[in-house]
This record gives C-alpha cells, sequence and structure tokens, in this order.
C-alpha cells in the first residue's frame, strides 16, 4: 500500500480498512504511520550481504563494502534512503531503523574488524564503532544526496583510507582478489 499512494497519502484508517481490521488493532502495533512505513520497508530492503571469514579481515571487509555499494545502486538504495528520511519524523522510528537495519550491519562489521584485530591485521585500540561509522557513512551521505555514485574506485578508496589507519603492518592495498569475487 505504501508504495502504491505513498507516505503522504497513507493512514493507519486506509491501513486497518485495507487489512479488514480496526483502527485500534493497527494502533496496538503501532503508534504512527512513521512506525508503519519504516516495518514496511524494512520488509522490502535486501538482506545483508553475509560477512564471510577467508582468513583475512581487510578482504572480507572489502568484500562486503564492494557488495553493499552494488545493493544500494539498486532497489535497495531507494529503500534504505525512505528509510533514513521516515527515521527523521520521530523516536520510534528511528528506533526502529536503528535496531533493525543498521545496528545488525554494524555488529557484524565490528565482529570482522575484532577478527581482524585478534589476527594482528589491526590494531586492537581502535574505537570499532567509529570505524563502522567511517566505513558506512561516506555511502549513506552518496545515497541520501545523490552527489556521486558510489563505484568500486571509490570504495577502494575509502577502505584504503579507513583501514589503513588502523592497520598493523603493511599499509592496506587494493587487491585483485576483492575485484575479482565482486563479479
Amino acid at each position: 500500500m505504501l508504495e502504491e499512494i505513498g507516505f503522504d497519502k497513507l493512514s493507519l484508517e486506509g491501513v486497518a480498512a485495507r487489512a479488514g481490521v480496526g483502527k485500534a488493532t493497527i494502533y496496538r502495533w503501532w503508534p504512527n504511520k512513521s512506525a508503519l512505513a519504516m516495518e514496511a520497508l524494512l520488509r522490502a530492503v535486501e538482506p545483508m550481504p553475509a560477512i564471510g571469514d577467508s582468513g583475512s579481515a581487510r578482504e572480507d571487509i572489502g568484500l562486503h563494502m564492494l557488495q553493499l555499494s552494488q545493493l544500494l545502486r539498486g532497489k535497495s538504495g531507494r529503500v534504505v534512503r525512505e528509510m533514513i528520511a521516515l527515521a527523521q519524523f520521530d523516536e520510534e522510528s528511528k528506533r526502529i531503523f536503528n535496531d533493525n537495519y543498521l545496528e545488525p550491519r554494524r555488529l557484524a562489521l565490528v565482529n570482522v574488524l575484532r577478527r581482524g584485530a585478534q589476527r594482528s591485521e589491526f590494531r586492537d585500540d581502535a574505537d570499532l564503532n567509529l570505524v563502522f561509522d567511517l566505513l558506512y557513512a561516506p555511502l549513506l551521505q552518496r545515497l541520501l544526496t545523490g552527489s556521486a555514485d558510489i563505484d568500486e574506485r571509490q570504495i577502494q578508496s575509502q577502505l584504503k583510507l579507513v583501514l589503513g589507519s588502523i592497520a598493523l603492518s603493511q599499509p592496506f592495498l587494493a587487491t585483485s582478489k576483492i575485484s575479482s569475487q565482486q563479479a
């Protein structure tokens, strides 16, 4: 229904009528239309790509970021833009977005970063939540503003800058392994 009529015309009364239930039933589950729309959008977004364990956290993060950029260039990008916009309306929508979209991605990437620290790829004193923010924020900013395409070159530069800042030994270098796994 959200896709048919858009957020502006969506009403909880209309949803109740379409579902054949009373308004009270809808209000029991969702406090407002933003929260209802956020839940609907979460169902529409493609699942997060799994982050494998190749033995190199750098490679795993690089592949994940490339897969994420591909998803954001498609339908999922539009859905994520809508979710971020809805999260600005009220605290409940923001909580739903953070708990169900952003936090699972944060936990998965932080676990890979931790794995890299345990394998002496990364410093163990790095603020891993900040590293997540530094990796995801440029993609989301480009998605929201449409200021530039999210392409492999940009991802590689970002990885070099961010992961290079926490690398223990050699600087992060873009590898052909990441590029070959993208296809």
